[in-house]
């Protein structure tokens, strides 16, 4: 009889899948290309959501109950939100050291500040920049990353994780190739942004993308900065801006007043942050369209 009840049980302990919550759409797009049909996930934040600015609400505390994996960008881009969540959860699994997988510090971050960080900077992350997810090539290293975690969540399928996440590396090596062409061929050399988003877009693309419309991460545009901005863009001969849609957008209507010739653009900076766009290649082609668009 205990061999039968053994032969019947089986079945659904091996068909069970890793349950993973992560904190953005674009980690959570990562996880459906690496774990498939082996996973179930969702995402705190949405695709138009700021994650520096989300509510620790208790019901996100539920879901995180059930979940086998919480996994972040890091970097202290969630700091504020994601640890009360996960304590409010009282799940044991994401109280253990590997409960929390934090991407972005094991994918050689950039812009890391040199001295003491303090709050009069803005809101400058001391590891570096946790904005990770425009850059292809780092996306297919943390979906190599994310297979190896569930590999050791369930071992049965660790070579199924390895086999998809090596893939999407493979797909979005030769996607950069074509993507970087296509940008060079479009003649944009520099770029301005809203907050500092695009750095690895622009590092990856060589874009030179070191003018933003804050006067400092986090802080609002003011008058004299946009004055500052303006001539900038003038000297250097800028035209094209590109407006994170986390963002209001009313600057880019003073830019168009003083320069008539740029071309101000709204884009998205995570999957889902336009409803047509749910996977990882599909942000990044609707960016390098806006370049193409906006030369």
């Amino acid at each position: 009889m205990k061999k039968l009840l053994l032969i019947l049980l089986f079945p659904v302990f091996a068909m069970a899948k890793i349950q993973v919550a992560t904190t953005t759409t674009d980690l959570a797009a990562l996880v459906k290309e690496v774990g498939q049909n082996q996973v179930e996930v969702f995402s705190i934040a949405k695709g138009t959501q700021d994650p520096h600015q989300v509510e620790a609400k208790p019901s996100f505390m539920i879901k995180l109950r059930d979940s086998d994996l919480v996994i972040a960008q890091g970097l202290e881009l969630e700091s504020a939100w994601i640890t009360p969540l996960m304590q409010g959860s009282r799940n044991a699994k994401l109280a253990a050291k590997n409960g929390l997988l934090e991407i972005a510090e094991l994918l050689e971050p950039i812009e890391i500040p040199k001295g003491n960080v303090s709050r009069a900077e803005g809101d400058v992350h001391p590891g570096g920049n946790p904005h990770f997810q425009l850059d292809p090539i780092r996306l297919g290293k943390a979906a190599v990353i994310i297979a190896q975690r569930f590999g050791e969540i369930d071992p049965t399928q660790k070579t199924f994780f390895e086999t998809n996440a090596k893939a999407f590396q493979k797909k979005m090596d030769d996607k950069t190739k074509d993507w970087q062409a296509r940008i060079k061929k479009a003649g944009v050399k520099e770029i301005v942004t809203y907050h500092k988003t695009f750095s690895y877009f622009c590092d990856r693309f060589q874009l030179q993308c070191d003018v933003h419309l804050e006067p400092k991460p986090g802080i609002p545009p003011t008058a004299s900065h946009l004055i500052s901005v303006i001539d900038q863009m003038k000297k250097r001969n800028i035209h094209l801006v590109l407006i994170e849609n986390l963002y209001e957008d009313s600057v880019g209507q003073k830019l168009k007043q003083q320069i008539p010739t740029v071309s101000v653009n709204r884009v998205p900076v995570s999957v889902e942050g336009e409803p047509s766009l749910t996977t990882n290649e599909q942000l990044i082609e609707r960016l390098v369209k806006a370049i193409e668009e906006g030369k």
